[in-house]
């Protein structure tokens, strides 16, 4: 815990950036930091770095860009269309370069918390990093009927320092995509554009981006589908299966992938989870050290279809939009004018 009202974050001895932990509006110690650590990162434009901070008139003017809280459920819109004027929003934040983090971010908080977190970020209309934008793409994708989401971690080294980058994979049919931001494009939007019918081929693409800036990616994270509930309790299941790219052949890692792939398809993102099997018992490790499936996550809880008929079954339900709620005591129907699991 902090005491400084910032944290920073390492990779050796070089600092990345820094973490405010005194909310916001930002503190003056943190703001402070900001400027200094901007100045520490550039000395050869101090002056200038300066000038800008001195300034206290004549600031350029700043669109505020209302989010697109309803996209998901808008019929007007094509799948494409809404996951572009997601994307769209989310550069419109644009990145943030100043070194200074300014949401206190924790990805074991359920998604419950992680879609209060989402809010807040949009309501402040701040800078953000590639985590945030991450959240903001669940949040505003919940609701997409037949839309799968899922996070995709890449865990990088350049120049001896090691760098960590997170997008939202998004699967619709047999078509993959991905919703993000990231200094350079093409680590960060995939449109859903039938270009990647494989998962394996939109991991290449990444793959081909990281060595193309002389990155050498050490680990991939896939996670499991993330279900459409704003208020789950449940956390997400970051890694499913883990990827080292640079201890494995191309077909070895594209058969974990693919196996991944069949796993999702007995998973129900729509209907609240109703059993407990544990991952492991539907994930096998590969034994080696090129790929494994992770270590059950104990919080989360997974909903697989037990046969064909439970499938039509929950498929009339979602249909019909009748929502089953049970807790302790009891259990009762209702009908809402949307799924429970897209309901916000």
């Amino acid at each position: 815990m902090t005491t400084c009202g910032y944290e920073a974050m390492r990779s050796g001895d070089a600092i990345l950036f820094y973490i405010n932990r005194d909310g916001l509006p930002l503190s003056d110690r943190c703001t402070e930091r900001m400027w200094t650590f901007c100045m520490e990162q550039y000395p050869k434009n101090a002056l200038e770095i300066k000038t800008i901070r001195d300034r206290i008139s004549d600031y350029p003017q700043i669109a505020y860009v209302e989010p697109p809280y309803n996209v998901a459920t808008n019929p007007r819109l094509s799948l494409q269309e809404k996951l572009q004027q997601i994307q769209t929003y989310i550069q419109h934040l644009e990145y943030n370069y100043t070194g200074m983090q300014f949401f206190d971010l924790n990805a074991n908080r359920p998604i419950s918390g992680l879609m209060d977190t989402a809010r807040h970020i949009m309501t402040e209309s701040l800078p953000i990093k590639c985590f945030e934008a991450f959240l903001i793409a669940i949040y505003l994708t919940t609701g997409i009927v037949g839309l799968e989401r899922f996070n995709i971690s890449f865990k990088t080294r350049f120049n001896s320092i090691v760098y960590r980058h997170i997008v939202l994979g998004v699967k619709y049919g047999q078509m993959y995509g991905a919703l993000g931001l990231s200094r350079r494009t093409d680590l960060a939007y995939k449109p859903l554009n039938g270009k990647y019918e494989r998962l394996s081929k939109l991991i290449d693409d990444y793959l081909q981006a990281y060595k193309n800036y002389g990155h050498t990616v050490l680990r991939i994270k896939i996670g499991l589908p993330i279900i459409h509930d704003l208020r789950s309790y449940l956390t997400i299941n970051w890694k499913a299966i883990i990827i080292q790219p640079n201890k494995t052949d191309k077909i070895d890692y594209e058969r974990e992938l693919d196996k991944i792939v069949r796993i999702w398809r007995q998973m129900n993102i729509y209907m609240p989870y109703r059993s407990n099997l544990s991952l492991s018992s539907m994930v096998q490790s590969t034994n080696t050290l090129v790929t494994r499936a992770s270590s059950p996550n104990r919080l989360q809880s997974l909903s697989f279809r037990s046969n064909r008929e439970g499938s039509l079954t929950c498929r009339r339900s979602a249909i019909k939009k009748t929502i089953t709620t049970t807790d302790d005591n009891h259990t009762t129907d209702r009908d809402q004018s949307l799924p429970c699991a897209i309901r916000v």
